[in-house]
């Protein structure tokens, strides 16, 4: 900081006010001195010879000599000094103001990258919330679909117990009908003998019995094939088909009744020649008898074995629902799965992205803060060093300035004083007040002398305390820069490490997201795919082929209620399948926008690496130029003002290439023994080689990095790296 006493005008016209005040005081007492010595002589003057007047004009001048070297000295002050670099020190302030600007600039962009950072990983959970939600909206789906073909099952084996319950019904018949069967074949029994007994009476009648017997026979044999084919039919019907068993029945017994009593009134009518044909009319009877008794136990063993073939189908359906029912339940239980094990990810996720945020957050703030507090002492360690350097330097420069005048000035005086104490001689016994007088001014000038060289030992002293607090500034400053630069390369490695680490394993886990939704999509697409067709198809065709061959007419419309049912359930299935695809679809979707996140955030990630690998780049590059400066100091002590002009001008590596010529192979023997005895060298030393070495790693850890290694290796500062590092034997 700039001292307040040079900061404005009015501070810096008062001390040349002061020295015009001094001037004109010494040219005023020079006249005073001058008008009083002729005042006092003026009676004399006249009269003087030139030795005298010599003298009279020595005297005079020794009070306006004294009274300019007075003057000469006030110009000199530390005042004078500060007065001329108050230039520089508002100069100093503006390159400060300028470096603060830069860093907060660097700490906008820090934040503004944190900030986008944290924006990237608010989408991305946002993006694995939404995905974890549509994936939990499916399963939804995909259980109310299933609960959908479960409940369209139940209706069906509701159905097909129902036909069941009406095939036992019919099954139940059975037994009745042959009942009547029987009781039909014990009554033409009985018309047999009773027409045997009148067999008299039939012989008029053989023609017509006959007739009769065929008529009777025709009607049985169509009442037996209505029979079969009724049978045949058993499977599709239910009570209906029962009842009309039944109506058949009555109808064939009602016709036997008739026939019955038309053959009673024959035998009646034809009493006369029913006895020669009683025989064969006997005979067509069991032959009817028989072949009626063989049809009916037929149809009844056909109609067991389809009862029985129905049973088998339906109990294959049910175990084929049941298989289905585990396989849906399975795919449930595997979708459920996979979707909390995709939230447990995502949620795990969130927390690492959030804790690596706030672990990224602490370690920039500490970072601007630990910044600050470097550009603070830098910029009060710069500004005491350059008020110092500058008051040294001007306070030298007066010291030499002085030293020369006297050098120059004395000598002369000495010559006179001289060859003037040689000449006056002879006229030291006359001149005895002038004699004392001079020595008088002699002694005087003496004094003056022994307080300027005072004063000139005060100041050397006080240069030198100046240099040595100097000296413990710029050690501290470079001590401070030191942590503040270890804290700089922590902050950056965990800052890489985090992005290093954070980066992957969201990838990862984005990529096994992806995967297990991507899997789980094609399981439920194969599975309902399998699963909706094949049950559809087997529900369809087992359905109908046993309604078709189990009741035909007399369930119709249970038949087309089944049928209806069916195709609902082909319906929601293929509802369902719809649906599914849709959401598949927008699952593809979704990993095609988390494929192209990905990607946005794979190119964000190697830029925010390549701007990162630039800035420590350039620190390190920084960091080796100052670590050359201490070594070349350590080598050559005396730096030239060339050199340091050429530093400040932008040139950062003519010290790298001055310690480069500096180490020949005289010099290279004597690092080693100096890197063991001097601790201030081997720190400067290891301090080279290890930024040295961290530029060279994070140069190789680039793709394409071997062009670059080699062109680092080539340079001045890898010249210097591999001299030192042969020096003290590393790379032996």
């Amino acid at each position: 900081m700039t001292d307040p006493v040079f900061s404005d005008d009015e501070g810096a016209a008062r001390p040349l006010r002061r020295r015009t005040v001094l001037g004109w005081l010494a040219v005023t007492v020079a006249a005073i001195w001058v008008a009083a010595l002729s005042w006092t002589a003026r009676g004399a003057m006249a009269t003087m010879s030139p030795l005298e007047l010599a003298q009279f004009g020595a005297a005079a001048a020794t009070v306006p000599t004294l009274a300019g070297i007075i003057w000469l000295l006030a110009l000199r002050t530390s005042d004078a000094e500060a007065r001329r670099f108050g230039a520089t020190a508002r100069a100093m302030r503006s390159e400060s103001l300028a470096l603060e600007g830069a860093v907060a600039a660097l700490g906008d962009e820090i934040e503004e990258r944190r900030t986008a950072l944290a924006e990237q990983v608010r989408l991305l959970t946002a993006l694995g919330d939404a995905a974890t939600a549509r994936l939990t909206a499916i399963g939804q789906d995909l259980s109310t679909e299933i609960a959908r073909a479960d409940a369209h099952a139940r209706a069906l084996s509701n159905a097909t117990g129902h036909a069941a319950e009406q095939l036992d019904a019919l099954l139940a018949a059975l037994p009745r009908a042959t009942d009547e069967t029987r009781t039909l074949a014990a009554t033409i029994d009985q018309a047999g003998l009773v027409a045997y007994e009148h067999s008299a009476a039939l012989d008029a009648q053989v023609a017509a019995l006959a007739a009769r017997g065929r008529e009777a026979e025709s009607v049985a044999g169509g009442a037996a094939e209505k029979l079969a084919a009724y049978m045949q039919r058993m499977e599709a019907t239910s009570a209906t088909a029962g009842l009309r068993l039944e109506g058949v029945t009555s109808d064939a017994a009602v016709a036997v009744d008739a026939l019955l009593e038309r053959t009673a009134v024959a035998i009646d009518e034809s009493r006369k020649g029913i006895v020669a044909q009683g025989e064969a009319m006997l005979a067509m009877v069991t032959a009817s008898q028989q072949a009626l008794d063989h049809a009916a136990r037929g149809s009844a063993e056909a109609l067991s074995e389809r009862i029985a073939l129905v049973e088998v189908v339906i109990e294959r359906i049910a175990a084929r629902l049941d298989a289905q029912r585990g396989a849906g339940e399975m795919l449930f239980s595997t979708l459920d799965d996979a979707i909390d094990q995709a939230a447990t990810r995502f949620e795990t996720l969130h927390a690492d992205g959030t804790e690596r945020s706030r672990q990224l957050a602490a370690t920039i703030s500490a970072l601007q803060a630990s910044t600050e507090a470097l550009i603070a002492a830098m910029d009060s360690g710069n500004g005491t060093a350059e008020r110092t350097i500058a008051t040294t330097e001007h306070l030298l420069v007066a010291l030499d300035a002085a030293a020369r005048e006297m050098d120059e000035t004395m000598p002369d005086a000495i010559a006179r004083l001289e060859s003037r104490v040689g000449s006056t001689k002879q006229v030291i016994v006359a001149a005895k007040p002038e004699l004392l007088a001079l020595v008088t001014a002699a002694e005087s000038t003496h004094d003056a002398i022994e307080a300027v060289a005072q004063v000139v030992a005060e100041q050397r002293q006080t240069v030198e305390t100046l240099t040595a607090r100097l000296s413990e500034g710029l050690e501290r400053g470079r001590a401070q820069a030191g942590l503040i630069g270890d804290a700089v390369e922590d902050a950056t490695r965990r800052a890489d490490d985090l992005a290093e680490e954070a980066a992957p394993r969201l990838l990862e886990a984005l990529l096994r997201v992806r995967e297990t939704a991507a899997a789980a999509a094609e399981h439920a697409r194969e599975a309902l795919a399998r699963v909706i067709p094949e049950a559809a198809d087997a529900l369809e065709s087992a359905g109908v082929k046993a309604l078709e061959r189990a009741v035909e007419s007399g369930v119709q419309q249970q038949v087309e209620q089944v049928a209806r049912i069916s195709e609902t359930a082909v319906v929601a299935a293929s509802r369902a399948g719809e649906r599914l695809q849709t959401q598949l679809d927008g699952i593809e979707a979704t990993i095609a926008l988390i494929d192209r996140r990905l990607e946005e955030a794979r190119t964000a990630t190697e830029e925010n690496e390549r701007d990162t690998f630039a800035r420590r780049a350039s620190l390190l590059i920084e960091s080796l130029n100052s670590a050359s400066i201490d070594l070349t100091r350590t080598f050559a002590p005396e730096i030239s003002d060339s050199a340091w002009a050429a530093y400040l001008k932008g040139d950062r590596g003519v010290f790298t290439r001055r310690a480069v010529r500096l180490l020949d192979g005289s010099e290279q023997r004597d690092v080693a023994r100096l890197y063991d005895e001097d601790g201030n060298f081997r720190e400067q030393v290891n301090r080279y080689i290890h930024d040295f070495e961290a530029m060279l790693r994070t140069i190789l850890a680039q793709p394409d990095a071997s062009p670059l290694g080699v062109t680092l290796l080539s340079s001045d500062m890898g010249k210097l790296y591999v001299a030192l590092a042969q020096a003290i034997e590393r790379l032996r």
